[in-house]
C-alpha cells in the first residue's frame, strides 16, 4: 500500500501518511506560534526521515497555500485578471486587506508550519542510525533546506522582514518563542544560503521520482527567481540581474529541458497527472477526487480557476466556481495567431447542451481562465470538492524569460537576451522552437524595448500562475497598472462589473506588501507592523 502511495510523489504521500499515522502529529502539526516539538520517536530510520520530509512538502498543498487560497483568492493575478466570487467581497481577494483576514493569517501560519517542520528535520536527522546512508541523508537535507528557503522566500516577498527561526525552540518560554522581525535583506540572504547549499545535495531532475520532487533544475530556476526579486523593489540590488541570468543559464545549459511543442498539452498534463519534467520543472502535486484513501490529497485547481460549471450539471465537465476572470488588456496583448490566447482565456462557456461560444455582444470579462479545464481530468467521478490537477511552480518557459531579463538588464543590451525570448514566441506561434520559421522572432530591439516586451511576454505565457503580482511589484509597476485597469470597467450594477471595479479600485500603494496578521501581533509583542497598516 505504502509503495503505491509513494509513486504519486512526496506531497500526495505526505497527505495520506499524515492522515493515517496519527503518531506523526506531534511534530508534523506544529502551530507556528507554539513551536512545540517532540523528537523521542522519530528521525531514527530512513522511513521516518522520509515521512518527516514529506510533511515539509505537504505544506505546499495546504488549503491556504496552493491547495486553494493562492488560486484566485488573494489577488495574485493583479492586472492580468480579477476575482469574481462575491462571497469573498470585502476580503484580501478583492484588495480589501485586513489584518484579521483569515486567509492572510492562515497563509502566514502554513508557511511557518513548513519552516517549523523543516527546522525539526534538519536539527534531528543526525539521530538516524548507520543504516541511513550518507547519500540518503544528503538528499533529504538538501530538499529540506530548499523547502525552508522557499517558505521564507514566500514570506519575505509578501510580508517583508519576518521572524526567522532556524532551529526548533529549546523551550516554550516567551523569550524563546517571541522573535523580532529579521530585516528583508537578511531573510533573503538566508533564502540564498539554504538554496545554494541545497543545490549541491539534491538529485538531477532526470533521476527524481516526479516533478513534485525538488531537483537541481528546480533549485537553479528558483534561485534565478529569487535573484530577480532581489534586483527589483524593495532591495534594488541591480547586480543580482547577472546572478539571476547565471542560474537560469544553468538550467538551459543542462541540455535536458525543452518547451513542449503544444502549450495546451502542458496544462492537459497537469489535469491528467502526466509528468513532463522537461517543461514542468517543479509542480505541486494533487491526486484523486476527495474520496477513499485519497480524500485529503486533492486540491482546488480548476475549481477556483476554471471554466464555471454548475454543481448540478450533468454533462461531466466538472464543477467550477469560475472565479478568475481576464482583464480585456490581457486578451488584447496576444496576437491573433498566438495559440496561447484561447487556451489562457477560454473562448467558450459551458451551457446546458455543452460547450457554446460566447455571443458577439458579450464582454471579454465574461470569459474565464481556461488553463485549468476540468473537462480534461481522467479521475472519475468529478466531484465538487477536490480535483487531481497539479499546479505549476516553475516551467521551462519561465526560465527562458528569466534568462532573457537577467541578461538584458545586466548587459544593458538585447543582443544576447533575445534568443531566449524568441524561443517562447516560436512555441506560441506553433513553430518549431529550435529550427522553425524565424520570421516570428523579434530583432533589433533596444534594451528598453526588450524590457517592455519581457514584461508583456511574462503575462502572455505565465498568466494565472500566481506570479504576476510579484512581478509588478519588483518592477515598480504595481499601483500604476492596477489603476490603469480601472478605465475598462463597464458601467452598471451587474455583479461582475462590481467585482471588477472593487478589485482594481480597492488596490492601494501599500498593497505591495501584506500586513502582519493581527493575531501574530497579539501573541508576539516584539513584532512591528508594516508601514501603512
Amino acid at each position: 500500500m505504502l509503495k503505491k502511495i509513494l509513486v504519486r510523489g512526496p506531497i500526495v504521500a505526505a497527505l495520506v501518511i499524515l492522515q493515517s499515522l496519527s503518531a506523526c502529529n506531534n511534530f508534523l502539526e506544529v502551530k507556528p506560534d507554539k513551536y512545540v516539538v517532540s523528537t523521542e520517536s522519530y528521525y531514527k530510520t530512513e522511513e521516518q526521515l522520509d515521512i518527516a520530509l514529506r510533511g515539509v512538502y505537504a505544506v505546499l498543498a495546504e488549503t491556504f497555500v496552493y491547495g486553494n487560497s493562492l488560486l484566485g483568492r488573494m489577488g495574485l493575478e493583479a492586472d492580468e485578471g480579477f476575482m469574481h466570487f462575491p462571497t469573498d467581497n470585502g476580503t484580501i481577494g478583492y484588495y480589501v486587506v485586513n489584518t484579521t483576514d483569515d486567509k492572510l493569517l492562515n497563509h502566514w501560519r502554513a508557511l511557518y508550519r513548513g519552516v517549523s517542520r523543516a527546522n525539526s528535520l534538519l536539527k534531528n536527522m543526525d539521530q538516524a542510525g548507520p543504516q541511513v546512508s550518507e547519500e540518503k541523508r544528503k538528499e533529504i537535507k538538501g530538499q529540506a533546506l530548499f523547502l525552508r528557503g522557499y517558505y521564507y522566500f514566500l514570506l519575505v516577498s509578501r510580508f517583508g522582514g519576518v521572524p526567522m527561526p532556524l532551529d526548533p525552540p529549546v523551550s516554550s518560554e516567551n523569550e524563546v518563542l517571541q522573535l523580532k522581525r529579521t530585516n528583508i535583506k537578511e531573510v533573503y540572504a538566508q533564502v540564498l544560503s539554504d538554496m545554494e547549499q541545497a543545490e549541491t545535495m539534491v538529485k538531477d531532475i532526470n533521476t527524481v521520482e516526479s516533478a513534485g520532487r525538488v531537483s537541481k533544475s528546480a533549485v537553479w530556476a528558483v534561485l534565478a527567481r529569487v535573484n530577480l526579486y532581489m534586483a527589483g523593489y524593495p532591495l534594488a540590488e541591480k547586480e543580482r540581474y547577472a546572478t539571476a541570468a547565471q542560474w537560469a543559464k544553468k538550467v538551459i545549459d543542462l541540455g535536458f529541458h525543452r518547451l513542449n511543442p503544444s502549450y495546451e498539452e502542458v496544462f492537459v498534463n497537469y489535469a491528467q497527472d502526466k509528468y513532463d519534467s522537461k517543461e514542468s520543472i517543479w509542480e505541486v502535486e494533487f491526486w484523486g477526487n476527495g474520496t477513499g484513501v485519497y480524500n485529503v490529497t486533492g486540491g482546488s485547481v480548476g475549481i477556483n480557476n476554471g471554466i464555471a460549471y454548475s454543481a448540478t450539471g450533468t454533462l461531466g465537465f466538472g464543477f467550477s466556481q469560475g472565479m478568475v476572470r481576464p482583464h480585456p488588456w490581457l486578451y488584447r496583448l496576444y496576437d491573433a495567431d498566438d495559440k496561447r490566447r484561447d487556451w489562457a482565456i477560454a473562448p467558450y462557456r459551458y451551457g446546458t447542451a455543452g460547450k457554446e461560444s460566447f455571443p458577439p455582444t458579450s464582454l471579454l470579462i465574461e470569459r474565464f481562465c481556461g488553463k485549468f479545464r476540468r473537462e480534461n481530468e481522467l479521475v472519475l467521478p468529478k466531484t465538487n470538492t477536490q480535483t487531481p490537477q497539479n499546479f505549476p511552480l516553475v516551467r521551462y518557459a519561465d526560465v527562458l524569460l528569466m534568462a532573457a531579463e537577467g541578461i538584458n538588464e545586466s548587459e544593458n543590451s538585447a543582443t544576447h537576451a533575445l534568443p531566449y525570448l524568441n524561443k517562447v514566441r516560436r512555441r506560441a506561434k506553433g513553430i518549431d522552437v529550435e529550427g522553425g520559421n524565424v520570421s516570428v522572432d523579434l530583432t533589433g530591439l533596444s534594451s528598453e524595448q526588450l524590457r517592455s516586451e519581457i514584461k508583456n511576454e511574462r503575462a502572455r505565457e505565465l498568466c494565472f500562475e500566481a506570479l504576476r503580482k510579484n512581478d509588478l511589484i519588483r518592477w515598480g509597476d504595481f499601483y500604476e497598472k492596477m489603476k490603469d485597469r480601472l478605465s475598462e470597467v463597464p458601467t452598471g450594477t451587474n455583479t461582475l462589473y462590481t467585482s471588477m471595479y472593487n478589485y482594481y479600485n480597492n488596490a492601494r500603494e501599500r498593497d505591495v506588501i501584506w500586513p502582519i496578521p493581527s493575531y501574530e501581533m497579539g501573541v508576539n509583542p516584539k513584532l512591528e507592523q508594516n508601514p501603512g497598516w
